[in-house]
């Protein structure tokens, strides 16, 4: 006789078939009806039709013959420029520049997967009892790595939310996420449509307890643990395997990304095969992404990155690729859907303002508001929502060379774009001009995310690059063969150009670890290395007062921008908008006041500069004690390390940081040795004081600061000196006077003259159209030619003529309106809200000369490569 457990098992068995067989019949029902609605789309395949592509940056598809189309219509025009020189048609495959030996078949590339995973096991089982079991343990596991106090949980992690299609044909970009960036995440899920197969397989609702088992049973899928199916979505993936002849409005990735998003946060709308997901909630990142199934993501270096800027995910940012093509017709810059990157501030006022959109606008993304809709154009309407509904805009993540941080196309055909030479197609369309862009080098050492890699087998490449056997420098008989010995995954297009880049990138991230390792107290943030390690630091001296402002906002917008580090350095006492002045000092936290992050406050100045509005003082301009303050403030505060090279540099000076750069490589100058140079006069040796450096923009190498802070750290404050004969505190402003004289007393450090090769003057102390027309001859020896040799003593050339080809400052701008005009002229300066344009009415007073000059910088700058 069965035993009661038996007999119970046996009844639950009977039970469990007659729900199974309910199950089904309701099922079939419901497959009937979605049959018949879309028999037609359901009969068609077209081949290679690739996962979630993004109508807005993708540029081109290909499909298995190696055929091209279109995908947007902005590219449409550009079958050219796109590909820049490299015309990607069906006559230039990939296949056509890779070494045989790289070549691999599936079997092939399925084999490095696997051996790639490592102890990083993905369960795909195809038994109900299988998934069950790796249910139960990966959700323990979560949890209790979420239990660990916060204090373990590191503040900046990342979740990756990746929108994706569950079809045979694409699976195999699933695994190779997870054995390549995907790893790297904090916390991943991948967002699918309810309807999962294909047309061979066989179309299956995962919303369906009898669609679920016979996906797994007929078509041999089942859904891992970290998958989240969107159950609530409306308009079917599989609707795009229609007939060429229909209209294709059937990508409807907005409607999967807010409803990922909702999901997110809340939990609400999706589920996953364990039904409950610990990886729920804001709380579960600091960071998140939306990113792509063909892109290659970074996700450590966006922990540096935030860093970098000292962001916080209590903030609002929303951030990656800012493209401006789309700002006419809607009104808004967006970021490319290549990776989306939220602050955990942002996301929650996303999942808000999705919430309470209307919903169902229509079959066309058509009027520019935040809503639902039937279209694929996802980085349009998540840019419109957030201006709406937040007033957030998208930041772009571009270094301070405008670097990049995120490729939209394959690394090594965007590595040669030119912006010149292709025109301003809806890539290069309302960016920012940087010099970066006509020399092809313009993508950052510490990227975020490289995109457009529909073939899994470049996942596995990049991972070797940067993680793997190129990385490490370890023998892969899978690597490219070449007779030059590299070491690299691919014989990537514009090898050699490429090749460099990687090279850099590996360097990059080789620091950025040994630092993290290292614990060193010096913020990751600002010792992220730049190209060639020479990032500069702008010391701009600066009063806080209303009738300022307008300089701070010109400086930030054009040359500070270039800076790898600006910051404004003021006095205690400001004034505000009521005229009032306020003294910061006399509170705890400095005032009420909320200072811009580039702010300095100099609290320890004895000398406030407000008595020079009222002339109570004759000398009241002690901008010396301002400078030696500042200088100690950066050295105390362990800024000193965070670049190689610093300038003091006037709030009326325009600065090229990027030729501060080629100087000091160009002169072989080390900032571990010392250095201070720039505009040197030498009037002052007629009163037996050394040369100095104007004032202007004057330049120390990170050696030169450490030991000029020593030297102020030793200063007492001497209210009643006025004397520039001692390196000491003085009621002065000679601060050129006096740090050239404490450089020599206690460094034996000289001023150094910043010509070029031919003698030319690369720093103007007065504006650039003045000092054009200067002549020593008919001017005659004042102050600014005093004792400056004619000629070059070793050469015999004329030497001091205005000016050189790559110009490092030109000074004397009162107007800070000029700085917009100087922007235009050598960059091309784009309109900027809440910014008066009268600067497009400027007219330089020596227009000819003038334009000739700059005629001749641009010349230089773009035969430079």
């Amino acid at each position: 006789m069965a035993s009661r457990s038996a007999r119970s098992g046996i009844t639950l068995h009977r039970i469990l078939i007659s729900t199974l067989f309910l199950s089904f019949l309701s099922g079939a029902w419901f497959f009937l009806i979605f049959h018949l609605k879309y028999s037609k789309l359901v009969t068609q395949d077209v081949n290679g039709w690739l996962p979630e592509y993004d109508s807005d940056t993708d540029i081109i598809a290909k499909n298995d013959k190696g055929n091209t189309f279109d995908l947007v219509e902005e590219s449409a025009d550009h079958s050219f420029i796109r590909g820049s020189s490299i015309d990607r048609s069906e006559d230039v495959e990939r296949s056509d520049y890779e070494d045989e030996s790289s070549d691999k078949d599936d079997n092939d590339v399925d084999q490095e997967i696997k051996d790639l995973q490592n102890n990083f096991e993905i369960e795909t089982t195809t038994t109900t009892t299988s998934t069950t079991t790796t249910t139960t343990s990966t959700t323990t596991s979560e949890a209790q790595q979420l239990a660990q106090p916060n204090t373990t949980i590191e503040k900046n992690r990342l979740y990756c939310m990746v929108p994706y299609i569950w079809s045979p044909r694409f699976l195999h970009s699933y695994h190779a996420i997870h054995a390549t960036w995907g790893k790297r995440c904090h916390n991943i899920r991948f967002f699918i449509d309810p309807i999962i197969g294909d047309s061979q397989v066989g179309y299956y609702n995962m919303t369906l307890a009898s669609d679920t088992l016979a996906a797994a049973k007929n078509a041999n899928l089942t859904l891992p643990n970290d998958v989240v199916v969107l159950h609530d979505m409306q308009r079917p993936w599989h609707s795009c395997e229609e007939s060429d002849d229909e209209d294709k409005t059937c990508r409807n990735i907005w409607e999967k990304i807010w409803r990922a998003w909702v999901y997110v946060v809340t939990g609400k709308g999706g589920s996953t095969p364990a039904g409950s997901d610990v990886m729920v909630g804001a709380n579960i990142s600091e960071w998140f992404v939306k990113v792509d199934a063909d892109t290659f993501l970074f996700p450590e270096n966006l922990s540096r990155y935030v860093k970098a800027r000292n962001w916080s995910y209590n903030d609002h940012h929303y951030f990656g690729h800012v493209l401006h093509h789309r700002v006419k017709d809607r009104g808004v810059p967006i970021v490319a859907g290549a990776a989306v990157f939220f602050s955990r501030a942002t996301l929650l006022a996303a999942a808000d303002s999705f919430q309470k959109m209307p919903m169902e606008n229509g079959n066309e993304e058509d009027d520019g508001t935040c809503g639902d809709a039937f279209t694929s154009t996802e980085e349009v309407v998540t840019a419109i929502c957030l201006k709406e509904h937040s007033n957030i805009i998208a930041e772009p993540t571009i270094d301070s060379q405008g670097r990049e941080e995120i490729s939209l196309i394959e690394v090594d055909d965007i590595i040669v774009y030119n912006r010149t030479a292709m025109g301003e197609w809806w890539y290069w369309e309302g960016k920012k001009r940087f010099p970066c862009h006509d020399t092809g080098d313009c993508l950052s050492d510490l990227p975020l995310a490289f995109h457009g890699y529909k073939d899994s087998k470049f996942l596995l490449g990049l991972e070797k690059e940067f993680y793997g056997s190129v990385m490490k420098g370890e023998k892969d008989d899978s690597l490219a063969k070449r007779n030059d010995n590299k070491l690299a995954a691919f014989n990537w297009l514009n090898f050699d150009r490429t090749y460099n880049y990687f090279e850099r990138v590996r360097a990059a991230m080789r620091v950025a670890a040994k630092e993290e390792e290292s614990g060193s107290n010096i913020e990751i943030a600002k010792k992220l290395p730049v190209q060639g390690k020479n990032r500069l630091y702008c010391m701009v001296p600066f009063i806080l007062a209303p009738k300022s402002m307008p300089s701070y906002e010109a400086i930030r917008n054009s040359w500070g921008k270039h800076c790898d580090t600006l910051k404004f350095f003021v006095d205690p006492i400001v004034k505000d908008d009521e005229g009032r002045f306020i003294d910061l000092r006399r509170s705890q936290n400095g005032t009420k006041m909320t200072l811009p992050k580039d702010v300095v406050v100099v609290y320890h100045i004895h000398r406030p500069w407000h008595t020079c509005e009222s002339k109570k003082e004759g000398n009241c301009r002690n901008i010396w004690e301002k400078v030696w303050r500042s200088w100690l403030w950066i050295d105390d505060n362990g800024e000193s390390d965070s670049s190689e090279w610093f300038v003091k540099i006037d709030a009326d000076s325009y600065l090229f940081p990027e030729n501060v750069k080629k100087y000091v490589v160009d002169n072989n100058m080390s900032p571990d040795d010392h250095h201070y140079f720039g505009h040197k006069l030498r009037h002052t040796e007629d009163r037996n004081l050394p040369p100095i450096v104007a004032g202007s923009a004057v330049f120390f190498s990170r050696a030169t600061v450490k030991g000029a802070a020593a030297i102020f750290r030793e200063f007492k404050y001497e209210e009643q000196n006025m004397s520039v004969r001692k390196c000491m505190d003085a009621h002065t402003s000679s601060e050129e006077t006096l740090t050239a004289l404490c450089l020599k007393q206690h460094l034996g450090i000289d001023a150094a003259h910043a010509l070029d090769d031919l003698g030319d003057e690369l720093i103007a102390v007065s504006p650039i159209e003045d000092s054009l027309l200067w002549n020593r001859t008919v001017d005659g020896e004042w102050w600014y030619w005093k004792n400056k040799p004619k000629t070059d003593p070793t050469t015999g050339r004329k030497v001091h003529n205005c000016c050189g080809d790559f110009p490092i400052a030109f000074h004397g701008y009162k107007d800070p309106m000029w700085f917009y005009k100087l922007e235009d002229e050598l960059y091309g300066m784009d309109d900027l809200p809440g910014i008066s344009d009268k600067w497009k009415k400027y007219k330089w007073h020596n227009l000819n000369e003038t334009k000739k000059y700059f005629d001749r910088i641009m010349r230089a700058r773009n035969a430079r490569v």
